[in-house]
């Protein structure tokens, strides 16, 4: 079957689902995106880094403008709270290059080329069915349609993987990522502020059982300057007293409680310094959220006329950066596919083995990035420049990635 003129269904219009429709659409493709959400997804997600080499192939390709805003990040400094000064004791500084890019500003990018006629929200999918015929969708409204091929572009809790691939769900790691972020301008001490903005660098917190993570992001009104940002944070631990993340889930901005509240002061106030607490203080309770940390291998990215994009594909830990950039790269592959082949069948076959090698791969890492950085983390406040090299070395044992610096693969 041909993929011009072919009828494509794409299921989630986050990331993953609108890089897609850009993608197939371009290769004449008729698609229609379904988003179950009927809020609108502007205000989801916070900070998230993509490889400098993806965001100039996005702007190349056109999936993004080329004045799309982001903060450039050249160095990591990893800092450890040992009470000598208020911004602790610099044991690392580790060349590192990133985008870093503010989650909705990302997503509304990709989502202005994905013209409105096609991008359906307030619609949830009940079951779908393949035959020789396509692919039949039910949803919850009680209509039905027919693709050629149906894309699973609908999260790490993906529905479509789950009906591929009975059995397979992500599993919780054991630990946790508190998130926050909030305007730049609220910041009153900025003279640490001004010396990262300088080398472009951003800062993560070492202690034991965890760290955290500290960078700025573009604000809300597209602008990456100085004084328009917001300060993003993230923080890995153990999981929270009186939460249970066995089945996958989250805690939203705006719902921690009182007794969420005080475990994360706590948290802060022992591990670290205390500009980044007073930095971290500054963020309000609804602008804090706990994302439970999940991964999942994949038996495939493909089940017939089926295919999966994103977290609904794989699901790897956050420590590896790679959420948003696996999507994009996969609707890459997929435009570059679909150039290639012309017919879907080859189109279905590389794509499957491509993506569920690099997929997998990618999830391996995160596992051995969570183990040294959390749950078997070093003796971070003894270690030299040498050892965190040597550490580093050994954690990624030959991959390389992307703000881990240039190092060797041996």
């Amino acid at each position: 079957m041909k993929v011009a003129g072919s009828r494509v269904g794409v299921v989630g219009g986050s990331i993953a689902g609108c890089a897609a429709a850009i993608a197939l659409q371009r290769s004449g493709c008729d698609i229609t995106v379904f988003e179950r959400s009927s809020s609108g997804l502007r205000d989801r997600g916070a900070g998230i880094a993509i490889p400098n080499p993806l965001r100039e192939s996005l702007i190349e390709r056109d999936f993004l403008d080329a004045d799309y805003p982001y903060w450039p990040a050249e160095e990591r400094i990893w800092i450890v709270n040992d009470g000598s000064a208020p911004t602790g004791r610099v044991l690392w500084r580790q060349p590192g290059s990133a985008s870093l890019n503010n989650w909705s500003i990302l997503w509304m990018s990709l989502r202005s080329r994905v013209p409105d006629e096609i991008y359906r929200d307030g619609i949830r999918v009940e079951e779908l069915e393949q035959s020789e015929a396509g692919v039949s969708v039910s949803f919850a409204d009680g209509s039905h349609e027919r693709f050629d091929v149906l894309v699973g572009a609908d999260g790490y809790r993906s529905r479509i993987r789950s009906d591929m691939f009975p059995g397979i769900k992500p599993e919780y790691a054991g630990y946790v990522l508190w998130r926050g972020n909030y305007p730049e301008q609220r910041i009153v001490d900025r003279g640490p502020l001004d010396q990262a903005d300088g080398s472009h660098s951003w800062h993560t917190i070492c202690f034991p059982g965890g760290h955290g993570v500290i960078y700025m992001i573009p604000g809300e009104e597209n602008r990456a300057d100085v004084g328009h940002r917001r300060v993003n944070w993230a923080i890995y631990t153990k999981t929270p007293e009186g939460v249970s993340f066995d089945q996958p889930g989250s805690v939203s901005p705006g719902s921690l409680g009182s007794n969420l509240e005080t475990q994360l002061r706590k948290l802060i106030d022992e591990h670290f310094p205390r500009w980044h607490a007073q930095l971290l203080e500054l963020t309000k309770p609804g602008e804090i959220s706990i994302q439970p940390i999940y991964d999942e291998m994949s038996p495939g990215y493909v089940a017939g006329r089926v295919l999966l994009i994103g977290d609904a594909g794989t699901v790897t830990r956050p420590h590896t950066g790679s959420g948003a950039t696996k999507a994009l790269q996969e609707a890459m592959l997929l435009e570059d596919l679909c150039r290639e082949y012309g017919e879907w069948d080859p189109i279905l076959e590389q794509y499957d083995m491509q993506r569920t090698e690099a997929g997998n791969s990618i999830v391996e890492l995160g596992r051995r990035i969570g183990a040294a950085q959390v749950e078997h983390t070093p003796p971070w406040s003894t270690m030299t420049p040498a050892d965190f090299e040597q550490w580093t070395k050994d954690t990624l044992s030959g991959t390389r990635l992307y703000f881990y610096g240039n190092l060797d693969d041996h």
